[in-house]
């Protein structure tokens, strides 16, 4: 079994004298190597649109691994020995869709036993138990792959907006999400697209500003009020 993740390794590209293969005894805090197979989501969907982008982030990076650790990719390792990617699924499904097999990731946490187990991931707020739509799943129908994620297009959007700021980041927890939802419902979940996509933005950028958007984490009241003095 070493041989074989030896061998995915060196396909990988990343100089293995950097950083050692992933264990179940691997120190918090310590960067390692872990087959990308290996990673179970604690989140059902990413924004595919979003993937696409960082796809082509990725591709022109000249130093993978070194970008990846900059990103960090945490990760805590669960029961019977599986690890548990709690932040970055877009980054990582955009490496396994530019072909990456074996990630560098961070341990940030031992939780080895099944008893609690989720309750601790939710109090942490390390795991997200709503689907696309909003609507709360229970563990078990997270995906067990990052290849297995659904796609999420309000997710997408609520990106974008975000980066067009249409509304701030700030420290919440999966404030994206909350957008997205948002949007979704106020757009009635029609069709997002990359045909459609900037008459979806427009959408956003008044959805961003009205009243029902006060309570979301991010909203900006000062961009809102410039953006109505130049209407």
């Amino acid at each position: 079994m070493r041989h074989l993740l030896l061998a995915l390794l060196l396909l990988s590209g990343i100089a293995l004298a950097e950083e050692s293969p992933c264990t179940l005894d691997t120190p918090v805090g310590d960067f390692c190597l872990l087959p990308i197979e290996s990673l179970r989501p604690t989140q059902s969907a990413v924004g595919e649109l979003q993937v696409t982008g960082e796809v082509a982030k990725i591709r022109k990076q000249p130093d993978l691994a070194a970008w990846q650790k900059k990103k960090v990719i945490p990760v805590v390792i669960g029961p019977q020995g599986n690890y548990y990617l709690t932040d970055r699924h877009h980054t990582s499904h955009g490496l396994w869709k530019a072909g990456e097999r074996t990630l560098v990731v961070k341990i940030i946490e031992h939780l080895k036993k099944a008893d609690g187990f989720w309750p601790e991931m939710q109090a942490r707020h390390w795991v997200y138990l709503f689907d696309e739509h909003g609507t709360a799943i229970p563990p078990s129908a997270l995906p067990l792959r990052l290849a297995d994620m659904r796609d999420d297009p309000y997710r997408s959007l609520a990106g974008f907006a975000r980066n067009r700021g249409y509304f701030r980041g700030t420290d919440a927890y999966f404030m994206e999400f909350e957008w997205a939802r948002y949007f979704g419902r106020a757009m009635d979940w029609q069709p997002v697209t990359r045909s459609n996509l900037e008459q979806a933005l427009e959408k956003t950028r008044k959805l961003a500003c009205e009243p029902a958007a006060h309570g979301l984490p991010g909203y900006d009241a000062a961009a809102c009020a410039a953006s109505r003095a130049v209407q």
